[in-house]
């Protein structure tokens, strides 16, 4: 029996690839053997860096920045990714926009923009996904959660729902992907990452009992979601957080 993950053949696209955890995830799936591509969002800088540490390899990568949650948009990423690559057969959703804040004073604007990158744009991703995927072919996606979604915090309400919705999701895309398209959620605890400025890790009160972990760690599971022979494993949110969070 052979224990070691392949994914020579597929092609995955890595949403919110350009640094942390996104881009740990893209590593390992090149080093496994896929070809990847990555998308970021409006940070040239951050995707040149990123697709220059993915080219040190002899792995194909591409780049992208893409608004994922505008519908053109995402079918251009996609057709892009094809014609170069091949169809994409494993989708991370990994994008990250988290911005603090009293919830009285959270703004209609700032819900929308929260709701339209971390949830509408995986929605668009996913179902693009689906109507390109052949039919002989079976598909993973992976969507990043976040914890406070399951032990919510105070100032970011909207981030809160938003997680929740995706974990929703991918419950939703694994009965729909049955026995073609796995859908698995990780929810990353305290990790080593560095954050933008506003838009800092959640606190919580037992967070000195538990150490911190690593964008590796994360890596290694989304690596084992995404093979084609753990294609029994779907439909699950999976945390990865020291034991922050005990379902």
């Amino acid at each position: 029996m052979n224990w070691n993950i392949d994914l020579q053949g597929e092609t995955a696209l890595v949403i919110g690839g350009t640094r942390n955890i996104g881009l740990s995830i893209a590593q390992a799936l090149q080093a496994a053997g896929a070809a990847v591509a990555i998308v970021g969002g409006s940070d040239q800088a951050a995707l040149d860096n990123a697709v220059e540490t993915l080219s040190t390899s002899s792995g194909k990568t591409l780049g992208f920045l893409a608004d994922m949650s505008e519908e053109a948009s995402v079918q251009k990423v996609f057709a892009d990714i094809e014609a170069t690559l091949g169809p994409v057969s494993v989708l991370v959703n990994s994008p990250g926009y988290r911005p603090h804040g009293p919830f009285a004073d959270i703004t209609l604007e700032t819900w929308n923009s929260v709701f339209a990158i971390m949830l509408t744009g995986p929605f668009l991703a996913s179902r693009e996904l689906f109507r390109r995927l052949p039919l002989n072919r079976n598909g993973a996606i992976v969507n990043i959660g976040g914890l406070s979604a399951h032990r919510p915090a105070k100032d970011r309400a909207h981030v809160i729902a938003a997680k929740s919705g995706l974990a929703g999701l991918t419950r939703a895309l694994a009965a729909e992907g049955q026995g073609r398209i796995r859908a698995n959620c990780i929810v990353p605890g305290m990790i080593e990452t560095t954050r933008k400025k506003g838009q800092p890790q959640a606190h919580f009160h037992d967070d000195e009992a538990f150490a911190r972990g690593s964008c590796e760690d994360v890596a290694r599971v989304v690596l084992a979601f995404s093979s084609p022979q753990d294609a029994y494993v779907t439909g699950q949110t999976v945390h990865v957080s020291g034991g922050r969070y005990m379902a």
